[in-house]
Parts: structure tokens; C-alpha cells; sequence
């Protein structure tokens, strides 16, 4: 379900907003128990020591896969320090946004209007996943 949204221009990589996301996130999560931890999965992209910082200092066990080098190429598939793919996650996440048509395409100049869709519709998602649950 999603937990956070921040808005950005489509220039902006994602790994400058990770504070804003890790920020933003409206659910109060309790503390993990001693023996348990809490993970964060990021993609390539965030292989950064600022992005490393931020998610060690919010209290995760960070899993991002190193980005290949020469001096480094990428494991191949089968070998097992290769950091197993999870993209799909975030891909069905945003399939959801995509079911509103609203969403696809920005046509609000203003980017309070457009954050108010996008919120609508993370609420929308959440009732239509919790809904069955209650009933």
C-alpha cells in the first residue's frame, strides 16, 4: 500500500528525494522488536553514500545492489552474489496510480491540485485493499 508521496519534476533522480520519501511517510510504523529489523530495498540507482546515510540513520538494513564499474562488471545471473531482482514491487505500485486516468497525464498547472489527485487516489487504493478485510 503506499505509505508516502512525494512529487518531483521528471528530471529529478530518485535517489535526491529519498530524505523527502523517507520523510514523508504518514503511517506512524512501530519499532522493531530486538530481534527484528526493519529493511529497506532500493534499486541501482540509489547506490550512493549519501542514500546509505540516510536509510542506516532512519533505522533500516539497507539492500542495495552495488552499480557495475570496469574495474567491477555486474555477476552474472546465476551467481549468487548477483543482488536478487525485486523491481516488480514498485512497478505494481504504480500500476495502481495508472488505473486513474487523471493521473497519467498532469494537465493541473498547479502542483497542490495534482498532489490532491495523486492522495485521492493512494486513498482510493488503500480502501479498495482493505475493504474486503472488514466486510
Amino acid at each position: 500500500m503506499p505509505l508516502a508521496v512525494v512529487l518531483c519534476g521528471a528530471n529529478c533522480h530518485d535517489s535526491q528525494k529519498l530524505k523527502d520519501v523517507l520523510e514523508a511517510v504518514v503511517i506512524v510504523v512501530p519499532q522493531p522488536q530486538v530481534e527484528e529489523q526493519r529493511h529497506l530495498l532500493l534499486d541501482r540507482g540509489y547506490d550512493t553514500p549519501t542514500c546509505r546515510t540516510l536509510a542506516c540513520d532512519a533505522g533500516f538494513v539497507v539492500h542495495i545492489p552495488k552499480k557495475a564499474s570496469k574495474e567491477t562488471p555486474l555477476p552474472v545471473p546465476t551467481d549468487p552474489d548477483r543482488h536478487p531482482p525485486r523491481r516488480w514491487v514498485v512497478e505494481v505500485r504504480h500500476a495502481w496510480f495508472n488505473r486513474f486516468r487523471r493521473l497519467q497525464t498532469r494537465w493541473e498547472k498547479r502542483q497542490a491540485l495534482y498532489l490532491g489527485f495523486v492522495e485521492l487516489a493512494a486513498c482510493l487504493i488503500i480502501w479498495r485493499k482493505l475493504a474486503p478485510l472488514v466486510t
